[in-house]
């Protein structure tokens, strides 16, 4: 057993979002009743305040985060919407009349996951632990594969039948780990996180082969991060390689405090030097949402009509 990774021995950050609309990013607000829920299990890229409630020092309770937000400072680590605020609205019902109606609306809900990220950054990749020492890419990638797959049966069995989930990002590009080193992504890094995709693929397809009933979506967003990462202007930006906020050392933390953000985040990727910001997320969400290129076999909008 790995000591200290999220996947296997921490429980997720949780939100729970009501589905009153999904429809393209730029129509956010037009009602189209379509699932009764959206459940996030993720990590601090969608995160929406619940890490406030957490025992950690990781915060993103002040400005100039949630500065282009309209609840103003809520705990997201950006300057505005994530990926799942650009699906959703939120409500949820507070009971339900039996068992049977329970199982019903467990079953055209939606979940989404967004996890493992943090254990490449804060652990394997991270000197203060000996991981990368007791196991190789490819096995370490395998234990997380196996914890999260038995998490996603154990949800079946609960009564999900559609769920996403999100491959890892261009880690070696994020400014945490490109500054380090020249500024340019470190491809070393990227190829370890290829291997965690390629078994996550594999492991939901058979997931959907093997459990009744079940659509296990893979959120293929690597491929669009990197693009958008190493060609910007195909996707309105400007600037891929550095945060747009203030951050401690250079680039390669968290904001600093109340300090003013570049004039222009909708231009740049990175919000500070792990997460996006409100326009990348605007991007990642409008292919999962509606296009045929990031959430596979089916996007959102086709999943929600099985």
């Amino acid at each position: 057993m790995i000591s200290r990774l999220n996947i296997i021995s921490l429980p997720f950050i949780f939100s729970a979002i009501f589905f009153n609309s999904l429809s393209s990013v730029k129509n956010l607000d037009s009602p189209l009743p379509l699932a009764p829920a959206l459940y996030v299990f993720g990590d601090s890229l969608f995160d929406s305040g619940n890490n406030n409630h957490l025992p950690t020092l990781a915060r993103a309770n002040y400005k100039p985060y949630g500065v282009d937000f309209a609840g103003g400072v809520t705990g997201r680590f950006t300057n505005g919407r994530t990926v799942a605020d650009f699906i959703v609205k939120s409500e949820l019902p507070h009971y339900f009349k039996s068992r049977k109606e329970l199982s019903k609306y467990l079953s055209m809900a939606i979940f989404i996951f967004s996890v493992g990220n943090n254990d490449y950054i804060n652990n394997y990749l991270d000197s203060g632990f000996d991981s990368s020492e007791r196991y190789p890419p490819q096995q370490f990638s395998q234990l997380l594969i196996h914890s999260l797959s038995l998490k996603l049966q154990r949800l079946y069995e609960l009564g999900a039948r559609k769920i996403v989930v999100f491959e890892l990002g261009p880690i070696g590009c994020i400014p945490s780990i490109a500054k380090k080193v020249d500024g340019k992504c470190d491809e070393h890094v990227n190829y370890m996180i290829s291997e965690f995709n390629s078994g996550l693929s594999r492991m939901l397809q058979n997931l959907t082969t093997t459990l009744h009933g079940s659509f296990f979506i893979l959120g293929h967003a690597n491929w669009l991060g990197y693009d958008a990462i190493t060609n910007p202007s195909k996707y309105g930006l400007t600037d891929s390689s550095n945060p747009c906020c203030e951050t401690w050392f250079n680039g390669t933390l968290s904001c600093i405090p109340e300090l003013t953000p570049c004039p222009s985040p909708y231009r740049h990727f990175f919000w500070d030097a792990y997460h996006l910001t409100e326009a990348a997320c605007s991007v990642m969400a409008s292919h999962c949402i509606n296009g045929s290129s990031v959430c596979i076999p089916m996007n959102i909008n086709q999943l929600i009509q099985v």
